[in-house]
């Protein structure tokens, strides 16, 4: 009966440390909210005004990454058949290689990241591919239409 027991929660544990090793693969699954949106470094000077206007739209909007999909009221945040890859990228390469040149470390340091890989994730959907960039386990940067939205965790 007590070894019983004793495996009966052995495989229990097995099981959660199983369910936890796969989560942690994709760091996005979860609840997240957007709260800060700013022009992209690279976006041309003469659309700041509109692109600020943009992303103050989207301030609030919450995002909900599940195992296949991801849920928002946000059509553009949305994707079905989600599909997920864990990344490790340099400043060059972040945002997906479009921070400006001849500095695109600098750029990324005034964002808020650290020098050297940035951790994230590549979300690929139907409507194209998006990556996620980590600041912090709960603080991720995204760019969508030339505007980089912060998503903190909720």
């Amino acid at each position: 009966m007590i070894v019983r027991t004793a495996l009966t929660a052995l495989m229990l544990l097995a099981a959660a440390s199983l369910g936890t090793a796969a989560q942690d693969g994709n760091r996005l699954i979860g609840t997240w909210e957007i709260v800060e949106a700013q022009p992209a470094p690279w976006a041309d000077q003469g659309q700041r005004a509109i692109l600020t206007a943009e992303g103050k739209r989207m301030v609030k909007q919450v995002v909900t990454f599940a195992a296949k999909e991801v849920a928002s009221r946000h059509k553009a945040l949305s994707c079905k058949r989600a599909e997920y890859e864990p990344t490790d990228y340099e400043a060059d390469a972040i945002f997906q290689g479009n921070l400006p040149e001849p500095n695109p470390t600098a750029h990324a340091i005034r964002l808020g990241f650290k020098k050297g890989e940035i951790p994230g994730v590549d979300l690929q959907c139907t409507s194209g591919t998006y990556s996620y960039h980590f600041l912090d386990r709960n603080t991720v940067l995204t760019a969508l239409s030339n505007v980089i939205y912060t998503l903190k965790r909720m």
